[in-house]
């Protein structure tokens, strides 16, 4: 019988942990990429600020940062089709929306962690518009990312807090 030591068997228990947290880490891209393009329309818009007006105080957060995060991809397509009066109609909702997540912040909510992972994606597509927006267009979408910046940092606070 060949008995392994402590300390070797819990390197092994490590690296298999290690390995699982690994695999089901890379599952999550091609999962997500499996359900297609998501189709964001005014409609859409419409239902999730009428559901996260109605949700409880714990659940607003996560569906305002949803939201923020549809209005997001909203605002790259009308870009993208050279709508920039729309544009500028969905930035502004944008920033009400993110003025509501903060407020959402202050309240207890749960789900943080998913909060902060949609936000930073939502921060990156909106910082890849920044660039390629037009002149006219620039100082507006700068400006959502600004507030998203300020949401991002008060939720911060909110988890070292606890």
């Amino acid at each position: 019988m060949h008995v392994v030591p402590f300390r070797s068997l819990r390197l092994r228990l490590a690296a298999i942990a290690l390995g699982a947290l690994v695999s089901a880490l890379a599952a999550v891209p091609v999962a997500r990429a499996a359900e297609g393009p998501v189709l964001v329309d005014p409609a859409l818009i419409a239902s999730l600020q009428l559901r996260a007006k109605q949700a409880a105080p714990r659940e607003q957060v996560q569906i305002y940062a949803d939201l923020a995060d549809k209005i997001s991809l909203l605002i790259d397509k009308q870009l993208a089709d050279g709508d920039e009066e729309k544009a500028q109609g969905t930035l502004r909702l944008f920033e009400s929306c993110a003025a509501e997540l903060e407020t959402g912040l202050q309240r207890d909510s749960k789900n943080l962690k998913r909060t902060e992972m949609l936000l930073h994606t939502t921060h990156r597509r909106l910082a890849d518009m920044v660039r390629s927006a037009s002149g006219d267009m620039k100082p507006l979408v700068q400006s959502a990312v600004n507030s998203l910046d300020h949401v991002q940092s008060a939720l911060l606070s909110t988890v070292f807090e606890h």
